[in-house]
């Protein structure tokens, strides 16, 4: 996304060069053009799609566009039977040519693409987006961009398009109690509720007594990351509090965080972290700069975000679930982990069991809520399409059995 806007940025500045000339339509079109090759040659995009044309006033500029994309060693193709998917509105170019901007063998990948998009005659909504998203991939769009499209030409709708305000995350205890203790007298956080606590502006945990769904010893395939940038403070305060400590606190130089875990009354692992920058977090920290700090009672330490980790068998599944159908942003890839943003300062960490703190589980101790806009309109859309993750009331089932909450 970042380089997109930066090309579209050069594509404006060009726009205002050739307005120096006459006429401005035409060599707008050239400088356009431009773009689209160097935004492939330098493999911003897989495949660049110039707006359509039709067949006169491509052919006034077809020579240019050649010398456009020799200079830039790119190849084209002209495409007069664009394939027809809810990316685009097919009057766009109907009875009109798109000229493809492509490199190696991207001309086979889309020719492969159309045959199926055309092939298939059914009315099977989750096929033609699943065509559709291949498309967008093609054209190196990211997840949200090709969300961005759906919702805007198709009946498509995920979770995140409703504005999710806020992530609680719902943990299970044998001794409340001393689980509530803990968080408001030794970790200080700020109560909302009997026994729920506010970690950032926008999230919370909230604690429940041991039920049917969640017994004794289950488990907890979860952890908690608390974000600060006091981690010796924090580290210094938890060991005089003689709190159990899983892994020290042992700093590294140049890596992409660091941090400690402690381990509360119930046996969830806490995670006291601090993201630095790396090229695997610059998203997540243009995020997290932004994000207020919120106090607690203990010695003027503070949090500013959270990440509730879940620990996945297939971790690619999970990706694919929490983009397209619940319409998360991807801010940090740490390979063998996915952060995803979910509310302003809330995040869902996906981890591969093999690697994380916790094991995989078919039960689970924990369950996540998020609050939104426009509960109406999205329990009217869930009751219609989210049928496969047992949609109801509110509430469903994810991929490897986490469950969810919205309200």
């Amino acid at each position: 996304m970042r380089n997109f806007r930066n090309y579209l940025t050069l594509l404006l500045l060009l726009w205002g060069l050739a307005a120096c000339q006459k006429p401005v339509e035409d060599r707008s079109i050239v400088a356009a053009f431009d773009v689209y090759c160097e935004m492939v040659a330098n493999d911003a995009k897989p495949m660049a799609l110039h707006y359509p044309m039709d067949a006169a006033a491509l052919g006034k500029w077809w020579t240019e566009f050649e010398q456009v994309a020799k200079r830039f060693k790119v190849k084209l193709y002209k495409e007069t039977n664009f394939p027809i998917t809810p990316l685009f509105k097919p009057g766009l170019t109907q009875g009109k040519t798109v000229v493809l901007i492509y490199q190696g063998q991207r001309l086979k990948q889309y020719q492969q693409l159309k045959a199926d998009i055309q092939a298939y005659k059914g009315n099977d909504s989750q096929k033609k987006l699943a065509l559709a998203r291949r498309f967008g991939r093609l054209l190196g769009y990211s997840p949200q961009g090709i969300n961005a499209l759906l919702i805007e030409k198709s009946d498509y709708k995920n979770l995140a398009s409703f504005n999710v305000k806020q992530q609680i995350t719902h943990l299970y205890y044998e001794d409340l109690n001393k689980a509530i203790e803990f968080y408001e007298k030794t970790l200080g956080f700020a109560k909302s509720g009997s026994s729920r606590f506010q970690i950032s502006e926008d999230t919370f945990i909230e604690l429940h007594p041991l039920n049917e769904a969640h017994p004794k010893d289950q488990a907890k395939s979860t952890a908690i990351a608390f974000l600060t940038d006091q981690l010796p403070e924090w580290y210094a305060y938890v060991q005089e509090k003689k709190v159990p400590i899983k892994y020290t606190y042992k700093p590294r130089k140049g890596g992409p965080h660091d941090g400690f875990v402690a381990i509360d009354p119930g046996g969830y692992l806490l995670e006291f972290e601090q993201f630095k920058q790396h090229p695997e977090n610059e998203l997540f920290m243009a995020n997290l700069a932004v994000a207020p700090r919120k106090k607690t009672s203990v010695k003027n330490l503070n949090f500013y975000a959270s990440i509730t980790w879940t620990y996945h068998k297939d971790v690619l599944k999970m990706q694919n679930f929490y983009e397209q159908i619940l319409g998360y942003t991807l801010v940090a890839d740490q390979g063998w982990t996915k952060i995803y943003q979910t509310s302003p300062t809330g995040f869902i960490g996906l981890v591969d069991e093999r690697r994380g703190m916790e094991d995989y589980a078919d039960t689970k101790a924990v369950e996540i809520e998020w609050h939104i806009d426009n509960n109406g309109n999205f329990d009217t859309y869930a009751r219609k399409f989210w049928q496969d993750y047992q949609y109801q009331q509110k509430s469903f089932v994810g991929p490897e059995k986490y469950k969810y909450r919205v309200k």
